[in-house]
Protein backbone atom coordinates (compact mmCIF):
# COMPACT_ATOMS: atom_id res chain seq x y z
CA UNK A 1 0.00 0.00 0.00
CA UNK A 2 2.43 2.17 0.85
CA UNK A 3 4.58 1.87 -2.25
CA UNK A 4 1.11 2.24 -4.34
CA UNK A 5 1.09 5.68 -2.90
CA UNK A 6 4.54 6.93 -3.28
CA UNK A 7 6.12 6.29 0.02
CA UNK A 8 9.30 3.81 -0.05
CA UNK A 9 11.29 5.16 -2.74
CA UNK A 10 14.20 3.50 -0.85
CA UNK A 11 12.91 0.18 -0.39
CA UNK A 12 12.06 0.26 -3.66
CA UNK A 13 15.42 1.06 -4.91
CA UNK A 14 16.79 -1.19 -2.55
CA UNK A 15 15.20 -4.31 -5.27
CA UNK A 16 17.16 -2.87 -7.97
CA UNK A 17 20.54 -2.89 -5.54
CA UNK A 18 19.96 -5.90 -4.49
CA UNK A 19 19.89 -7.39 -8.04
CA UNK A 20 23.00 -5.02 -8.84
CA UNK A 21 25.20 -6.66 -5.73
CA UNK A 22 24.48 -10.34 -6.86
CA UNK A 23 26.38 -9.51 -10.59
CA UNK A 24 28.66 -7.20 -9.14
CA UNK A 25 29.57 -10.17 -6.95
CA UNK A 26 31.10 -11.75 -9.28
CA UNK A 27 34.32 -11.55 -11.58
CA UNK A 28 34.37 -10.52 -15.36
CA UNK A 29 34.59 -14.16 -17.43
CA UNK A 30 37.05 -14.64 -19.55
CA UNK A 31 40.29 -12.73 -20.83
CA UNK A 32 39.59 -11.85 -24.41
CA UNK A 33 37.51 -9.88 -26.11
CA UNK A 34 35.08 -12.02 -27.70
CA UNK A 35 34.76 -13.91 -24.01
CA UNK A 36 34.26 -10.65 -22.40
CA UNK A 37 31.68 -9.39 -24.49
CA UNK A 38 29.79 -12.74 -24.28
CA UNK A 39 29.95 -12.49 -20.49
CA UNK A 40 28.44 -8.74 -20.96
CA UNK A 41 25.82 -9.56 -23.25
CA UNK A 42 24.64 -12.84 -20.97
CA UNK A 43 25.27 -10.90 -17.51
CA UNK A 44 27.00 -8.33 -16.96
CA UNK A 45 24.30 -5.93 -18.46
CA UNK A 46 22.00 -6.83 -15.89
CA UNK A 47 24.27 -4.94 -13.35
CA UNK A 48 23.66 -1.75 -15.80
CA UNK A 49 20.03 -1.88 -15.69
CA UNK A 50 19.51 -2.29 -11.64
CA UNK A 51 21.60 1.03 -11.28
CA UNK A 52 18.82 2.61 -13.54
CA UNK A 53 16.16 1.27 -11.74
CA UNK A 54 17.70 1.79 -8.41
CA UNK A 55 18.48 5.75 -9.79
CA UNK A 56 14.96 6.16 -11.12
CA UNK A 57 13.47 5.35 -7.93
CA UNK A 58 14.57 8.49 -5.92
CA UNK A 59 14.06 11.92 -6.59
CA UNK A 60 14.79 13.81 -3.28
CA UNK A 61 18.34 14.71 -2.60
CA UNK A 62 18.66 12.56 0.64
CA UNK A 63 17.21 9.50 -1.26
CA UNK A 64 19.61 10.57 -4.10
CA UNK A 65 22.60 10.57 -1.94
CA UNK A 66 21.87 7.65 0.17
CA UNK A 67 21.34 5.39 -3.34
CA UNK A 68 24.58 7.19 -4.99
CA UNK A 69 26.44 6.29 -1.39
CA UNK A 70 25.79 2.78 -2.09
CA UNK A 71 26.40 2.49 -5.58
CA UNK A 72 29.67 4.24 -4.84
CA UNK A 73 30.75 1.40 -2.56
CA UNK A 74 29.38 -1.57 -4.51
CA UNK A 75 28.90 -0.39 -8.32
CA UNK A 76 32.06 1.35 -9.00
CA UNK A 77 34.83 -0.48 -8.23
CA UNK A 78 33.21 -3.26 -9.91
CA UNK A 79 32.67 -1.34 -12.88
CA UNK A 80 36.10 0.39 -12.65
CA UNK A 81 37.23 -3.74 -12.89
CA UNK A 82 35.62 -4.87 -15.84
CA UNK A 83 36.96 -1.67 -17.74
CA UNK A 84 40.20 -2.46 -16.94
CA UNK A 85 39.66 -6.21 -18.21
CA UNK A 86 38.42 -5.19 -21.22
CA UNK A 87 41.54 -2.74 -21.88
CA UNK A 88 43.72 -5.70 -21.20
CA UNK A 89 42.09 -7.58 -23.91
CA UNK A 90 41.33 -4.81 -26.33
CA UNK A 91 45.20 -3.43 -26.28
CA UNK A 92 46.80 -6.60 -27.52
CA UNK A 93 43.84 -7.33 -29.81
CA UNK A 94 43.63 -4.15 -31.49
CA UNK A 95 47.38 -3.73 -32.09
CA UNK A 96 47.42 -6.85 -33.94
CA UNK A 97 44.44 -5.89 -36.00
CA UNK A 98 42.14 -8.10 -34.43
CA UNK A 99 39.90 -6.12 -32.63
CA UNK A 100 37.45 -5.95 -35.42
CA UNK A 101 34.14 -3.73 -34.97
CA UNK A 102 31.08 -5.79 -35.98
CA UNK A 103 30.41 -4.93 -39.95
CA UNK A 104 27.36 -2.67 -41.40
CA UNK A 105 24.31 -4.89 -41.78
CA UNK A 106 23.36 -5.66 -45.29
CA UNK A 107 19.78 -4.33 -45.54
CA UNK A 108 17.60 -6.57 -47.96
CA UNK A 109 14.61 -5.73 -49.58
CA UNK A 110 11.41 -4.81 -47.22
CA UNK A 111 14.28 -3.93 -44.44
CA UNK A 112 14.37 -0.53 -42.65
CA UNK A 113 17.56 0.02 -40.65
CA UNK A 114 16.95 1.97 -37.65
CA UNK A 115 19.56 4.09 -36.06
CA UNK A 116 19.94 4.65 -32.16
CA UNK A 117 22.41 7.09 -30.91
CA UNK A 118 23.57 5.70 -27.35
CA UNK A 119 21.53 3.11 -27.26
CA UNK A 120 23.27 1.18 -24.35
CA UNK A 121 22.73 -2.93 -24.19
CA UNK A 122 20.84 -2.34 -20.83
CA UNK A 123 18.38 0.14 -22.39
CA UNK A 124 17.93 -2.00 -25.44
CA UNK A 125 16.81 -4.71 -23.16
CA UNK A 126 14.06 -2.43 -21.76
CA UNK A 127 13.18 -1.46 -25.17
CA UNK A 128 13.00 -5.48 -26.45
CA UNK A 129 10.83 -6.19 -23.82
CA UNK A 130 8.48 -2.91 -24.63
CA UNK A 131 8.57 -4.30 -28.38
CA UNK A 132 7.66 -7.83 -27.18
CA UNK A 133 4.80 -6.16 -24.96
CA UNK A 134 3.41 -4.83 -28.48
CA UNK A 135 3.07 -8.39 -29.68
CA UNK A 136 6.90 -7.67 -31.47
CA UNK A 137 9.36 -10.63 -32.55
CA UNK A 138 12.14 -9.14 -31.12
CA UNK A 139 15.75 -10.93 -30.95
CA UNK A 140 18.62 -8.71 -29.27
CA UNK A 141 22.35 -9.83 -30.36
CA UNK A 142 24.95 -7.97 -29.41
CA UNK A 143 28.14 -6.22 -31.58
CA UNK A 144 31.38 -4.17 -30.90
CA UNK A 145 31.48 -0.83 -31.79
CA UNK A 146 34.25 0.72 -33.82
CA UNK A 147 37.41 2.58 -31.71
CA UNK A 148 36.94 5.16 -30.41
CA UNK A 149 33.29 4.76 -28.89
CA UNK A 150 32.27 8.66 -30.50
CA UNK A 151 29.71 9.26 -32.86
CA UNK A 152 32.04 10.73 -35.48
CA UNK A 153 33.93 7.44 -35.70
CA UNK A 154 31.57 4.32 -34.90
CA UNK A 155 28.49 6.01 -36.57
CA UNK A 156 29.79 6.03 -39.88
CA UNK A 157 30.90 2.33 -39.97
CA UNK A 158 27.68 1.43 -39.30
CA UNK A 159 25.75 3.15 -42.34
CA UNK A 160 24.80 0.24 -45.23
CA UNK A 161 26.99 1.77 -47.95
CA UNK A 162 30.25 0.88 -48.84
CA UNK A 163 32.62 1.70 -46.92
CA UNK A 164 35.46 2.50 -48.97
CA UNK A 165 33.51 5.30 -49.49
CA UNK A 166 34.30 6.56 -46.46
CA UNK A 167 38.21 7.75 -44.73
CA UNK A 168 40.15 9.21 -42.18
CA UNK A 169 39.33 12.93 -41.67
CA UNK A 170 40.80 15.16 -39.02
CA UNK A 171 40.43 15.18 -35.10
CA UNK A 172 37.98 11.69 -34.50
CA UNK A 173 35.79 11.90 -37.86
CA UNK A 174 35.76 9.65 -40.90
CA UNK A 175 35.14 11.64 -43.95
CA UNK A 176 33.80 11.18 -47.66
CA UNK A 177 36.98 9.78 -49.55
CA UNK A 178 39.32 10.49 -50.75
CA UNK A 179 39.21 14.19 -49.35
CA UNK A 180 36.09 14.92 -49.06
CA UNK A 181 34.25 16.97 -45.97
CA UNK A 182 33.39 15.36 -42.63
CA UNK A 183 31.11 12.41 -42.45
CA UNK A 184 28.23 14.25 -40.65
CA UNK A 185 24.93 14.21 -41.56
CA UNK A 186 24.61 15.39 -44.82
CA UNK A 187 27.54 13.04 -46.55
CA UNK A 188 25.86 10.18 -44.74
CA UNK A 189 22.58 10.99 -46.12
CA UNK A 190 23.92 12.13 -49.83
CA UNK A 191 26.44 8.55 -49.55
CA UNK A 192 22.84 6.68 -48.53
CA UNK A 193 21.22 8.29 -51.55
CA UNK A 194 23.90 7.47 -54.11
CA UNK A 195 23.80 3.92 -52.89
CA UNK A 196 19.70 3.50 -53.68
CA UNK A 197 19.02 3.72 -50.17
CA UNK A 198 16.31 5.36 -48.53
CA UNK A 199 16.80 8.34 -45.73
CA UNK A 200 13.79 8.71 -43.86
CA UNK A 201 12.95 11.62 -41.59
CA UNK A 202 11.22 11.23 -37.86
CA UNK A 203 7.46 10.89 -39.33
CA UNK A 204 8.19 9.80 -42.98
CA UNK A 205 7.97 5.64 -43.55
CA UNK A 206 8.85 5.19 -47.20
CA UNK A 207 8.05 3.03 -49.84
CA UNK A 208 8.29 -0.62 -47.57
CA UNK A 209 9.17 -2.76 -50.92
CA UNK A 210 12.90 -0.54 -50.58
CA UNK A 211 15.42 -0.43 -47.92
CA UNK A 212 15.58 2.33 -45.76
CA UNK A 213 17.96 3.94 -42.67
CA UNK A 214 16.37 6.62 -40.41
CA UNK A 215 17.79 7.99 -37.31
CA UNK A 216 15.10 7.67 -33.77
CA UNK A 217 15.66 8.63 -29.98
CA UNK A 218 17.58 11.05 -27.91
CA UNK A 219 19.66 8.97 -25.18
CA UNK A 220 23.11 10.39 -26.00
CA UNK A 221 21.94 14.03 -26.14
CA UNK A 222 20.23 14.19 -23.15
CA UNK A 223 22.80 11.86 -21.01
CA UNK A 224 25.09 15.02 -21.58
CA UNK A 225 22.61 17.24 -21.21
CA UNK A 226 21.81 15.90 -17.74
CA UNK A 227 24.47 13.15 -16.15
CA UNK A 228 22.58 11.29 -13.88
CA UNK A 229 19.19 12.80 -14.57
CA UNK A 230 18.83 10.47 -17.72
CA UNK A 231 17.59 7.64 -15.41
CA UNK A 232 14.06 9.46 -15.35
CA UNK A 233 13.73 9.59 -18.95
CA UNK A 234 15.02 6.49 -19.91
CA UNK A 235 11.25 5.35 -20.06
CA UNK A 236 9.98 7.89 -21.89
CA UNK A 237 12.90 7.44 -24.72
CA UNK A 238 12.14 3.87 -24.84
CA UNK A 239 8.44 4.81 -25.75
CA UNK A 240 9.50 7.10 -28.35
CA UNK A 241 11.65 4.35 -29.75
CA UNK A 242 9.47 1.36 -29.33
CA UNK A 243 6.52 3.64 -30.62
CA UNK A 244 8.42 4.56 -33.99
CA UNK A 245 9.26 0.78 -34.25
CA UNK A 246 5.56 -0.15 -34.63
CA UNK A 247 4.69 2.73 -37.29
CA UNK A 248 7.58 1.82 -39.20
CA UNK A 249 5.91 -2.08 -39.07
CA UNK A 250 2.51 -0.80 -39.49
CA UNK A 251 3.43 0.90 -42.59
CA UNK A 252 4.42 -2.58 -43.84
CA UNK A 253 8.43 -3.18 -43.48
CA UNK A 254 9.01 -6.74 -43.12
CA UNK A 255 11.75 -6.23 -40.37
CA UNK A 256 13.44 -3.30 -38.60
CA UNK A 257 17.36 -3.48 -37.50
CA UNK A 258 18.22 -1.47 -34.69
CA UNK A 259 22.11 -0.79 -34.42
CA UNK A 260 23.68 1.82 -32.41
CA UNK A 261 27.36 3.42 -32.27
CA UNK A 262 28.12 3.36 -28.58
CA UNK A 263 27.20 2.92 -24.96
CA UNK A 264 28.55 4.88 -22.43
CA UNK A 265 28.83 4.82 -18.57
CA UNK A 266 27.17 6.64 -15.71
CA UNK A 267 28.21 7.01 -12.30
CA UNK A 268 26.60 9.44 -9.48
CA UNK A 269 29.61 11.04 -8.06
CA UNK A 270 31.60 11.71 -11.35
CA UNK A 271 33.33 9.32 -12.98
CA UNK A 272 37.32 9.75 -11.91
CA UNK A 273 39.61 12.33 -13.53
CA UNK A 274 42.60 11.26 -15.21
CA UNK A 275 45.22 13.95 -15.37
CA UNK A 276 48.20 11.42 -17.99
CA UNK A 277 47.34 13.23 -20.68
CA UNK A 278 49.02 16.40 -21.47
CA UNK A 279 47.04 18.76 -24.20
CA UNK A 280 50.16 19.18 -25.69
CA UNK A 281 50.26 15.89 -27.19
CA UNK A 282 46.75 15.63 -28.08
CA UNK A 283 45.17 16.62 -31.74
CA UNK A 284 41.59 15.94 -30.52
CA UNK A 285 40.44 15.46 -26.58
CA UNK A 286 37.42 14.07 -25.49
CA UNK A 287 36.00 13.06 -22.42
CA UNK A 288 37.49 9.12 -22.64
CA UNK A 289 39.84 9.16 -24.89
CA UNK A 290 42.18 11.87 -27.44
CA UNK A 291 43.95 11.62 -30.63
CA UNK A 292 47.78 11.75 -30.64
CA UNK A 293 50.03 13.58 -31.85
CA UNK A 294 52.70 11.40 -34.38
CA UNK A 295 55.74 10.27 -32.02
CA UNK A 296 54.24 10.98 -28.61
CA UNK A 297 54.97 9.28 -25.96
CA UNK A 298 52.20 8.09 -23.44
CA UNK A 299 51.99 6.66 -20.01
CA UNK A 300 48.33 6.12 -20.83
CA UNK A 301 47.20 3.04 -23.64
CA UNK A 302 46.63 3.79 -26.91
CA UNK A 303 45.34 1.64 -29.60
CA UNK A 304 44.49 2.53 -33.68
CA UNK A 305 42.06 4.54 -34.84
CA UNK A 306 39.07 2.51 -36.80
CA UNK A 307 39.81 4.63 -39.72
CA UNK A 308 43.53 5.37 -40.10
CA UNK A 309 45.89 2.29 -38.32
CA UNK A 310 48.96 4.76 -37.99
CA UNK A 311 47.12 6.90 -35.99
CA UNK A 312 47.09 6.15 -32.23
CA UNK A 313 44.06 6.91 -29.71
CA UNK A 314 44.97 7.26 -26.10
CA UNK A 315 42.32 5.52 -23.92
CA UNK A 316 41.33 6.76 -20.51
CA UNK A 317 42.29 4.22 -17.90
CA UNK A 318 39.82 2.23 -16.66
CA UNK A 319 36.50 4.34 -15.91
CA UNK A 320 38.24 7.67 -15.25
CA UNK A 321 38.06 10.68 -17.66
CA UNK A 322 40.17 13.08 -18.96
CA UNK A 323 37.87 15.86 -18.01
CA UNK A 324 36.34 16.50 -14.66
CA UNK A 325 32.67 16.04 -13.27
CA UNK A 326 31.57 14.46 -15.86
CA UNK A 327 28.70 12.04 -14.66
CA UNK A 328 27.95 10.13 -18.01
CA UNK A 329 30.71 10.27 -20.53
CA UNK A 330 31.88 7.71 -23.28
CA UNK A 331 34.20 6.98 -26.24
CA UNK A 332 36.66 4.82 -23.85
CA UNK A 333 36.68 0.87 -23.81
CA UNK A 334 34.61 -0.84 -21.32
CA UNK A 335 32.06 -3.47 -22.19
CA UNK A 336 29.37 -0.81 -21.35
CA UNK A 337 30.37 1.44 -24.20
CA UNK A 338 31.91 -1.17 -26.73
CA UNK A 339 29.41 -3.80 -26.68
CA UNK A 340 26.12 -3.07 -28.34
CA UNK A 341 22.86 -4.35 -29.23
CA UNK A 342 21.61 -4.71 -32.52
CA UNK A 343 17.65 -5.84 -32.42
CA UNK A 344 15.86 -7.63 -35.37
CA UNK A 345 12.00 -7.14 -35.33
CA UNK A 346 9.33 -8.21 -37.16
CA UNK A 347 5.47 -8.66 -36.50
CA UNK A 348 4.60 -12.25 -35.32
CA UNK A 349 0.75 -11.79 -36.75
CA UNK A 350 -1.18 -8.83 -37.37
CA UNK A 351 -1.95 -6.39 -34.87
CA UNK A 352 -5.34 -7.24 -33.51
CA UNK A 353 -5.81 -5.15 -29.68
CA UNK A 354 -3.84 -2.50 -30.33
CA UNK A 355 -2.74 -2.69 -26.42
CA UNK A 356 1.28 -2.40 -25.36
CA UNK A 357 2.92 -3.38 -22.12
CA UNK A 358 4.65 -0.33 -21.10
CA UNK A 359 6.06 -1.36 -17.99
CA UNK A 360 5.96 -4.51 -15.35
CA UNK A 361 7.24 -3.78 -11.94
CA UNK A 362 7.03 -6.15 -9.21
CA UNK A 363 6.38 -5.34 -4.92
CA UNK A 364 7.13 -8.00 -3.22
CA UNK A 365 4.70 -10.64 -4.64
CA UNK A 366 2.67 -7.73 -6.10
CA UNK A 367 2.45 -7.32 -9.39
CA UNK A 368 1.62 -4.05 -11.00
CA UNK A 369 1.56 -3.69 -15.08
CA UNK A 370 0.96 -0.76 -17.16
CA UNK A 371 -0.74 -0.90 -20.96
CA UNK A 372 -1.18 1.75 -23.26
CA UNK A 373 -4.24 1.20 -25.41
CA UNK A 374 -5.62 -1.57 -23.65
CA UNK A 375 -9.33 -2.62 -24.66
CA UNK A 376 -12.94 -2.88 -22.31
CA UNK A 377 -13.73 -6.78 -21.93
CA UNK A 378 -9.91 -8.26 -22.00
CA UNK A 379 -8.65 -10.09 -19.58
CA UNK A 380 -4.84 -9.76 -17.58
CA UNK A 381 -3.76 -12.79 -15.44
CA UNK A 382 -0.57 -14.82 -14.39
CA UNK A 383 -0.01 -17.93 -15.66
CA UNK A 384 2.73 -21.03 -15.60
CA UNK A 385 1.54 -22.08 -19.18
CA UNK A 386 0.18 -18.77 -21.38
CA UNK A 387 -2.25 -21.04 -23.07
CA UNK A 388 -3.57 -22.65 -20.11
CA UNK A 389 -5.87 -20.86 -17.71
CA UNK A 390 -5.97 -23.50 -15.09
CA UNK A 391 -2.03 -22.80 -15.05
CA UNK A 392 -2.86 -19.19 -13.15
CA UNK A 393 -1.53 -18.18 -9.95
CA UNK A 394 -2.60 -14.96 -9.80
CA UNK A 395 -5.22 -14.36 -6.99
CA UNK A 396 -7.71 -13.41 -9.30
CA UNK A 397 -7.38 -12.46 -13.26
CA UNK A 398 -8.38 -8.84 -14.02
CA UNK A 399 -11.03 -8.33 -16.63
CA UNK A 400 -10.09 -4.73 -17.69
CA UNK A 401 -12.66 -1.88 -18.43
CA UNK A 402 -10.10 0.11 -20.91
CA UNK A 403 -7.84 1.23 -17.30
CA UNK A 404 -3.87 1.81 -17.65
CA UNK A 405 -3.22 0.06 -14.57
CA UNK A 406 -3.83 -3.51 -13.82
CA UNK A 407 -2.43 -5.33 -10.44
CA UNK A 408 -2.10 -8.66 -9.64
CA UNK A 409 -1.56 -10.62 -6.46
CA UNK A 410 0.74 -13.77 -6.25
CA UNK A 411 -0.59 -15.03 -2.70
CA UNK A 412 1.91 -18.13 -2.34
CA UNK A 413 5.20 -17.31 -0.85
CA UNK A 414 6.52 -20.41 -2.31
CA UNK A 415 6.16 -19.14 -6.11
CA UNK A 416 8.50 -16.15 -5.72
CA UNK A 417 11.05 -16.93 -8.50
CA UNK A 418 9.09 -18.97 -10.77
CA UNK A 419 8.98 -18.48 -14.30
CA UNK A 420 5.65 -16.93 -15.74
CA UNK A 421 3.76 -15.67 -18.07
CA UNK A 422 2.01 -12.32 -18.08
CA UNK A 423 -1.16 -12.49 -20.85
CA UNK A 424 -3.73 -10.38 -22.19
CA UNK A 425 -6.64 -12.83 -22.97
CA UNK A 426 -9.14 -11.26 -25.21
CA UNK A 427 -13.14 -12.07 -25.11
CA UNK A 428 -12.97 -14.73 -27.43
CA UNK A 429 -10.32 -16.51 -25.40
CA UNK A 430 -7.57 -15.16 -27.58
CA UNK A 431 -3.95 -14.48 -26.69
CA UNK A 432 -3.82 -10.81 -27.27
CA UNK A 433 0.14 -9.79 -25.31
CA UNK A 434 2.63 -12.37 -23.73
CA UNK A 435 5.21 -11.13 -21.41
CA UNK A 436 7.45 -13.96 -19.33
CA UNK A 437 8.63 -12.75 -15.97
CA UNK A 438 9.97 -14.24 -12.74
CA UNK A 439 7.43 -13.69 -9.83
CA UNK A 440 8.59 -11.06 -7.49
CA UNK A 441 11.98 -10.39 -9.24
CA UNK A 442 12.39 -7.19 -11.74
CA UNK A 443 15.01 -7.93 -14.50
Amino acid sequence: VWSQLGQTPLANSLEHLAQMAEVTSTVVQGTSVEAIAEWYAATGWRADRAVLGALDEVHDKPHVAAVSAALTASYRPWLDATAKALQAAVGPEANAGTYVATPTPSPTSGEVIVFIDGLRLDVAHLLADRLQGAGLETEVAHALAALPTVTQTSKPALVPIDQNRLAAGSGLDARRAPDGPAAGVTVLRALMGEAQIQVLSDDEVGDPTGVAWTETGKIDSRGHELGVELVHEIDDQVQRIASRIEALLNAGWNRVTIVTDHGWLLLPGGLPKNEDLPVAVTETKKGRCARVKDGAVLSVPTVPWHWDRDVRIALAPGISCFEANQTYEHGGVSPQECVVPRLSVTRKTAATSGATITSVKWRGLTLVIEFAGLPDGVTVDLRLAAGDSSSSIAEMGRVTGGAGKVILLVGDDDLEGQQAQLVVIGADGSLLLQRATTVGQNR
